[in-house]
Formats: C-alpha cells, structure tokens, sequence
C-alpha cells in the first residue's frame, strides 16, 4: 500500500521569541492541541483508525503516538497516516526511545521516518541509560550527544519538525534542566526539550520529602521559573489534571492543581509551540473523557 505524507498544517518552521530552536508554523498551542495515544492503554489500544475518529469527534487537532521502541507499534505507523489523514488529524509528534549506551536509536525508528517525511512532526525520544550511568558525566553525555544529532540529522534528512527530549522521572533525562543541559550541548536548532507537567510534580515531591517535614503543595512559582527556563530549547508541552498535592492522573478540568498559571507563564514566554494531554492510567469511557478534557482545556484558554 501506497503510503501518502500527512501535511495537514502548514509546515513552514519559525522560532518563537528568545527561542534557539525552531518550530513548525500553524501548531501552536494556542490552535492545536494534541492527545497522547497513552490515552488508548487500556482501550483499544491496536485500532488507530479508532483513535482517530475518537480524537476527530473530541475536537483535537492531532495526537502524540506513543511509539516507543516497540517494533509492534511501529508496524502500526501506515493505519495511523492513513486513519489520521482520513479524519483530517496530524500527528503531530512520536514519543520514542533510546539508550545512550547503544550508540544509536533503534533500527524500527530508523526504517519508518521515511513514511513521515515532508511532515511537521516532532520525535521525542525517552533517553535511558542502562548502566544508571551520571546525568552530568562527561563520557555519557557525549554518547547522549551523539545520537541526538544523529537524530537531528535525520529529521533534516526528512524534513521533519526536529527532535525534543522526553522528561521522565528516573530516566537519564529526567528533569527540565536536564533537557536544557543536553540541548545546549547537542547545539542543534532542531534539538530541544519539553515541559511534563507530571514528571515535573513527581520530582518537585521527590525534592519536598527529601527536604521538608511538610505536607506537599506545588510550588506555582517555580513551575513558572522552570518553564521560563526552558523557554530558549522549549518545543512542547504535556499536561493532564492532577491535584496540588499529588501526582496523581487525572483529566484536564478535574483535580484540584490550578493550570492558570502555567498558561499564563506560556503566553508571556510567546511559547509558540504544541501543547497536549496525556492519559495514562484512563479507564472507562474515554471517548467521553477525551471530550470533557478538550472542552475544559479550551474554556481555560479563552479566559
């Protein structure tokens, strides 16, 4: 089957203002917002064309495949740029995976870029060190560096949208100054980083216990200080609902943690890049939850 390139937006790239990477045009966060395909874990997760018509009927513009380095996954590729073609959705970044100590990214991420070629869509790999090896150690810092820009360059090779780091806790990229540190050092324009809102928690909390004998709230203004920081490497942003006090998952709109002031940190970096929502752990009715998630994203936006 012949597999056709998905250039639903217009794909010119840009940078935002203070930026040092650019971005593609027409998915910014202010017109296009994204779903994780974690949303599908526990619903019909092999059945992209479901996805597709679930995150067309919700009002999504797009969708980060969960990939990974799963040669199963990847193999479902062609049904997604078909399905997403055919319900007039891009996809709009694959969140993938590497070790540092392989000293490449995986073949089946290799041999389907190809398929994504001429299209707008960001990589975000996972980085993972087998060894644990030192986030700051030179040695495994180079190897980091290595296939980031061999990534980039095949993101170029195919014109694609570039190549932002996935922030996870214990990972060998856990934190934002992590992917700032390593995007520094890749020294790519189409290389940079991403905000997580719940990776970002899980290590605030990690911090708290190991500092204070108090209950646990999410510092707002340090959230505004780390994004702000990132502004310079920043191409996407993940969010889901979750409470003030906890890193728990839940859907945009519930939860008692306030996201006013993360979007208000976005508009006055002029962050001109995607932002979507995760649902990992989502069970039941995800369609609906789906809806609800993107009804409350935009009622929170047009504030």
């Amino acid at each position: 089957m012949k597999i056709v390139n998905i250039i639903i937006f217009f794909s010119v790239i840009s940078s935002f203002a203070g930026s040092k990477v650019q971005l593609p045009e027409g998915r910014s966060w202010y017109n296009h917002h994204f779903a994780m395909t974690n949303w599908f874990y526990k619903y019909s997760f092999n059945d992209p064309e479901l996805h597709a018509k679930i995150l067309a009927e919700g009002g999504y513009q797009g969708a980060m495949l969960s990939l990974k380095d799963s040669k199963e996954r990847w193999d479902m590729l062609p049904r997604y740029i078909e399905s997403f073609k055919k319900h007039q959705l891009a996809i709009t970044a694959i969140h993938c995976r590497f070790y540092i100590e392989d000293g490449t990214y995986p073949e089946i991420i290799k041999n389907n870029l190809h398929l994504l070629k001429n299209s707008p869509v960001l990589l975000i790999p996972s980085v993972g060190s087998r060894k644990k090896l030192g986030r700051r150690d030179p040695k495994a810092v180079e190897m980091a560096v290595k296939i980031l820009q061999e990534m980039s360059d095949d993101a170029k090779k195919y014109n694609l949208g570039g190549v932002a780091t996935y922030i996870h806790i214990n990972n060998w990229i856990e934190t934002i100054d992590d992917g700032i540190f390593i995007a520094e050092k890749a020294n790519r324009d189409n290389v940079g980083t991403i905000f997580h809102l719940h990776h970002w928690t899980k290590v605030e909390m990690r911090q708290h216990k190991k500092n204070s004998s108090h209950p646990f709230v999410a510092d707002q203004v340090k959230l505004s200080k780390d994004i702000t920081r990132s502004r310079k490497y920043l191409m996407a942003v993940i969010i889901q609902g979750q409470d003030k006090d906890a890193a728990n998952h839940q859907i945009v709109g519930e939860g008692s943690f306030n996201l006013e002031p993360l979007v208000r940190t976005l508009r006055e970096i002029d962050f001109k890049g995607p932002l979507g929502t995760m649902g990992y752990t989502q069970k039941g009715d995800i369609p609906k939850k789906l809806k609800n998630a993107y009804t409350a994203w935009d009622k929170l936006i047009s504030k």
